[in-house]
């Protein structure tokens, strides 16, 4: 080896070429001892050296020499899954086996840098990957490298300091109220069109659609609560909570939104007489059932969904595009994005206004027009002049606006 040095002074690093001909970055600790890693390139050693020095002023201890990423992982979602969702965890589990440790799971944990995860995951979306998936990718690897960090592991994270993936924005498609009238007539099956129905007036996802239960709604008050989501895990199908605090909402009912809930109750009724013995409800009180109180299935309400619509004139859509019919529906109608964000569950403002985006300039202009109208002056002779004690109100602007839902 060549290019050694004397002694140095505290996370003092130095590089130098092996006869091997690698590249060895070296760090001393106060304890005299030394950290190294090896490296093909000269310029992959300042990188090591760097990440040398980092953990050295951290004060961490070293990982393991020969951990791989691979090895950490499969030891991360072993101790992660019993606190995530099972959604959750089952996405994790599938990101991990098939894109995570293939791209990295060779590479040592301490040597994985920014540019390791930025190319891998150029890789990837080379290969055909999305970039949204591709960005759930980092997301995934910025998770549990922030673990590895809590733990005492690593003193960076490479995943967090890598460039995230651009993902194009798509705007929703929003339906006009015409174009959502036709789609509730192409449903011919009278439940569908009553589940649709609530989903366009009330912006619920399905899992929390189908999660709903008689006891959530409120035909006194005209509203439902949204507290649980339906879900198959390991082929049952299971109530669980809302994923987030601002997913717990209440929702005010329209009158078509009210009359349908009392026509599948009734509907509901008389199917369990029908059914007598064979009525099942292993999760009592569900709104939604089939026939034989058995919960619906969300992947063949969507099927029929998709069927219906296609036996006629109307474009393709997926189920999700009835919660956006009704977010812009809303939006359309003059309610504001912090009630719109509210009644949709969203985490914030900012991601309302993101999605919707592509509405914003046609709200403002309507927003623009109706404050012209507000303060147009009376067209009688007694018009307003500076000073003058303004007009009255349209009628019916005031009780409009107080009448809107609150957040």
């Amino acid at each position: 080896m060549t290019g050694r040095v004397g002694r140095r002074g505290n996370h003092e690093g130095s590089i130098s070429k092996r006869r091997d001909g690698r590249w060895m970055a070296q760090v001393s600790l106060p304890d005299g001892r030394r950290r190294s890693a090896y490296a093909r390139t000269r310029d992959a050693a300042a990188l090591a050296l760097q990440r040398l020095q980092r953990e050295a002023e951290s004060g961490l201890p070293a990982p393991p020499e020969r951990l791989t990423v691979g090895t950490f992982f499969n030891q991360w979602l072993e101790q992660v899954t019993p606190r995530l969702r099972e959604s959750t965890a089952r996405r994790y589990r599938q990101l991990v086996t098939h894109q995570i440790l293939p791209t990295w799971g060779r590479t040592r944990l301490r040597s994985l840098s920014p540019q390791d995860v930025e190319a891998g995951l150029a890789t990837l979306h080379a290969a055909g990957l999305s970039p949204r998936t591709c960005a759930h990718v980092r997301a995934v690897m910025r998770a549990a490298l922030h673990d590895a960090q809590r733990w005492g592991v690593l003193a960076s994270n490479s995943a967090a300091l890598a460039s995230a993936p651009r993902v194009p924005h798509t705007a929703p498609r929003v339906l006009t109220p015409s174009e959502a009238l036709a789609v509730l007539a192409a449903l011919g099956d009278a439940p569908l069109r009553r589940l649709a129905s609530l989903a366009i007036h009330t912006g619920l996802r399905q899992g929390e659609l189908l999660g709903l239960r008689w006891q959530d709604v409120d035909f006194h008050r005209q509203e439902l609560h949204v507290t649980q989501s339906l879900q198959r895990i390991g082929g049952e199908y299971r109530l669980v909570e809302v994923k987030s605090s601002t997913s717990r909402r209440t929702i005010p009912l329209t009158g078509i939104a009210s009359a349908a809930l009392q026509e599948e109750r009734d509907a509901q009724a008389d199917a369990r007489a029908s059914a007598g013995r064979r009525w099942l409800e292993p999760l009592p009180g569900l709104v939604f059932t089939t026939r034989l109180g058995q919960p619906r299935n969300g992947t063949a309400v969507t099927h029929s969904f998709e069927a219906s619509l296609e036996r006629s004139s109307i474009p393709p859509m997926r189920w999700h595009h009835l919660r956006h019919a009704y977010a812009g529906l809303m939006l359309g109608s003059g309610a504001d994005l912090a009630t719109v964000s509210h009644l949709l569950g969203h985490t914030s403002v900012a991601l309302t206004a993101s999605t919707y985006a592509g509405l914003l300039p046609s709200l403002k202009r309507q927003a623009a027009e109706r404050l012209g109208q507000l303060l147009e002056p009376p067209d009688s002779a007694g018009a307003s002049i500076p000073g003058a004690t303004p007009g009255p109100l349209p009628e019916g602007s005031i009780r409009e606006a107080s009448t809107r839902p609150g957040i």
